[in-house]
């Protein structure tokens, strides 16, 4: 398909050539014939002279009338003209002008001196033939009219050379024509062509393809048009290279983001958002903005930004106790117009969760604090005002006041030993050991405390290998599981400390028959200051299974539990097998690696007592682990 651009060259040529054939046409119909007829008047003038001279001297050239009038028709002959005259000399008169109205009325004025010369070049002596007339007096030796010479041509000779030329040139034309068009065509397409080269680059680079190049060795204004061309798909290119590595940059900094980011335009369309906004309101596919978040009144402080261009923020709740932040500003242009609007979602649900823990933790400690302090001052200020006076209340009194700075006491070292343990600087020394002996020990510590309570403590255990761990630690959590069984278990009912062994582990369970603890409590009791029992008076400060939790945590372990409401409870422990060769111990799915300072050999077996010379590896978060 030609271009438009090719159609009009090819139309202006056609056009161009048309014209100045018809010009020329025009030009030749109206001035040659005319030409022609003023060079038969030139020649004719030149023999109307020469018989002028011969009369102007017939005394010395001609001797009688004969002799001239035989020179005339010889003349005749010659130039191919009728010679008409009229001569009344003193020695020569001569006369064969015809009896022709036209001749008659020239010879008259000839002679009467009323015209020297007269030209005329439509005479019609005959019928249906037309003549050049060209009539001038004859003079004598003193200049004076003795007569008249007319000298007459027939055009028809004229108008059969000029039908023949005509027939010609018409067929010149006829053959030319097409000649002209087809060379009009290719010059059209010669000239067109770089144009379409360039239309076609420019569609190119429209399309994407910024690698188009156009021949810049092109002559004139094409060339510079094609320099132009190439330095603009240049430009162009360079500018889509650096908005689609900004884009790129744009959408790896939303994606990082843990907030949720959406941006829209002044008309309401969707620019930008997020997975993690995405991930808020559960959105898979995305096409206009109510997709991205169901709820159009949020789209509506959009917009409502976007005509104050003030910026607004404002408070939304999600399902299951989740609330949004959100904070949308306009976005303004150089020329102080807005627009479009970006709006920031963060979920503050964990930050409202930490603020109500920090709340309850501040009041709990406050709480525990003032009780034993309250019930020191209530005995202490009777003894300072000298109210008692009997030894064996003192002493009573005394013994209270012990036991509440001891409960005390051992509130602040279970805070501070918690403290230490989120902070990461409570020390660990992880070694090997027995871990029956360890549990036998327990048993022994405990099996008169729990007599004394009215329970049975039982130990359901196997011979066990050898594990790796930090003793002590290992220890007071299984004393803090113990302490809470006893203390929410009924008299008469039954403790047992029971272990089991997989390829890796070594679990201890502690479990009893108490009052067991609800679903709406199990996720909260590792919590500080968290009792599941608030109705009892008797209790500890809290925290100890929080401090357990976090013991565990920090050797890399779990600690988990199973409840039933007035069936009982069992927290169960994971310990890590001892292995001798560290290395073939391999990763143990995502719990920390422990290794050896030197492994270049095998680690040497280790006995009961000796410590490691290796630690932990502390995380963030606590390590899940499939029992």
């Amino acid at each position: 398909m030609k271009s438009v651009y090719f159609r009009k060259i090819l139309l202006v040529f056609i056009a161009v050539m048309f014209l100045a054939n018809a010009l020329l046409l025009s030009a030749y119909f109206f001035f040659g014939k005319q030409t022609y007829i003023d060079l038969e008047i030139e020649d004719m003038t030149s023999t109307l002279n020469t018989v002028q001279r011969f009369y102007l001297n017939r005394s010395s050239v001609f001797l009688n009338a004969q002799s001239f009038v035989s020179v005339l028709s010889f003349i005749e002959m010659t130039s191919d003209v009728n010679i008409y005259y009229y001569a009344y000399g003193s020695n020569l008169i001569i006369n064969n002008i015809p009896q022709n109205d036209y001749i008659i009325e020239v010879v008259e004025r000839i002679i009467s001196g009323e015209s020297v010369t007269v030209v005329d070049t439509d005479v019609e002596l005959t019928a249906g033939s037309t003549s050049i007339c060209i009539a001038a007096p004859l003079y004598n030796s003193s200049y004076g009219i003795e007569g008249c010479v007319l000298i007459v041509r027939n055009t028809e000779h004229i108008d059969s050379a000029f039908d023949k030329l005509n027939s010609v040139l018409w067929v010149m034309a006829a053959f030319m024509f097409p000649i002209w068009i087809i060379a009009g065509y290719f010059s059209a397409q010669r000239l067109s062509k770089p144009m379409r080269d360039m239309t076609n680059i420019a569609i190119q680079v429209t399309n994407g393809n910024y690698d188009v190049r156009a021949n810049e060795n092109l002559k004139g204004e094409m060339g510079i048009f094609a320099r132009a061309m190439n330095r603009m798909s240049e430009e162009i290119s360079k500018t889509i290279f650096q908005l689609n590595s900004e884009k790129r940059q744009l959408s790896y900094i939303l994606s990082s983001f843990s907030e949720g980011v959406a941006a829209i335009d002044e008309f309401g369309h969707l620019t930008h958002y997020n997975p993690a906004l995405m991930r808020m309101f559960g959105t898979v596919d995305v096409k206009v903005p109510l997709d991205l978040v169901p709820d159009r009144s949020i789209w509506d402080a959009f917009h409502a930004v976007i005509d104050s261009k003030e910026p607004r923020s404002l408070k939304y709740d999600l399902p299951g106790d989740r609330m949004l932040w959100i904070s949308i500003v306009p976005v303004i242009s150089d020329d102080d117009a807005c627009i479009g609007a970006v709006g920031l979602f963060k979920d503050m649900s964990e930050m409202e969760k930490l603020e109500r823990m920090r709340r309850d933790y501040v009041a709990n400690i406050s709480h525990e604090l003032r009780t034993p302090l309250t019930a020191v001052r209530g005995l202490l200020e009777p003894l300072v005002d000298g109210m008692i006076k009997d030894d064996a209340t003192k002493e009573r009194y005394y013994s209270i006041m012990l036991k509440e700075v001891e409960r005390l006491s051992r509130l602040i070292t279970d805070m501070l030993q918690l403290s230490r343990l989120q902070s990461g600087t409570e020390y660990m020394e992880v070694k090997s050991f027995d871990i029956n002996i360890l549990l036998d020990d327990i048993m022994q510590s405990y099996k008169n405390e729990a007599a004394n309570r009215g329970l049975s403590l039982a130990l359901i255990s196997q011979q066990m290998p050898q594990v790796i761990s930090d003793p002590d630690r290992i220890e007071q959590v299984i004393v803090i599981l113990l302490d809470n069984a006893m203390r929410y278990t009924a008299q008469g009912g039954n403790i047992e400390i029971s272990t089991r062994e997989d390829l890796h582990f070594v679990y201890v369970c502690v479990s009893d028959t108490g009052c067991g603890i609800s679903e709406e409590d199990l996720p909260h009791i590792f919590e500080r200051f968290y009792k599941a029992d608030k109705s009892r008076k008797e209790g500890g400060t809290g925290l100890g299974l929080s401090i357990a939790k976090h013991i565990m945590d920090k050797l890399g372990e779990e600690l988990t539990v199973e409840s039933k409401v007035n069936e009982g409870t069992c927290f169960q422990i994971s310990i890590k097998k001892y292995v001798p060769n560290a290395i073939a111990l391999g990763p143990i799915e995502e719990a920390p690696l422990i290794e050896p300072e030197t492994v270049s050999q095998p680690a040497p077996k280790m006995e009961d007592g000796d410590v490691a010379h290796f630690e932990v590896i502390e995380s963030t978060k606590p390590k899940k682990r499939k029992t």
